[in-house]
């Protein structure tokens, strides 16, 4: 019986065919950009905690959950596909460069 090889990686997907479950990501860093303005205040306190660090606490533990729950959606991410890299689309062998 002849083995066969294990299979490789996937290609690699561009992101602008992953699909719009990558918009997500950045839902943690517009919670962390609008802080001043949504928690700008000591009071109100919950469970004794200063309100800012508290919503800070809260959006750091929520930052994990969401990026699991993108990768779970990502096709590429569940393919095990390469990373796609732009530059590496067109880019030709040294020895046919010379």
């Amino acid at each position: 019986m002849a083995e066969s090889a294990p299979p490789g990686p996937a290609p690699a997907i561009p992101l602008r065919r992953r699909g719009p479950v990558l918009w997500l990501l950045a839902l943690p860093a517009v919670l962390y950009c609008l802080t001043p303005v949504i928690a700008n205040r000591i009071e109100p306190r919950l469970f004794g905690i200063p309100f800012l660090i508290a919503y800070l606490l809260v959006v750091t533990v929520l930052s994990g959950p969401l990026v699991a729950l993108v990768a779970r959606f990502d096709p590429a991410y569940r393919a095990g596909a390469e990373e796609f890299v732009p530059a590496d689309e067109n880019t030709a062998a040294p020895e046919e460069l010379s």
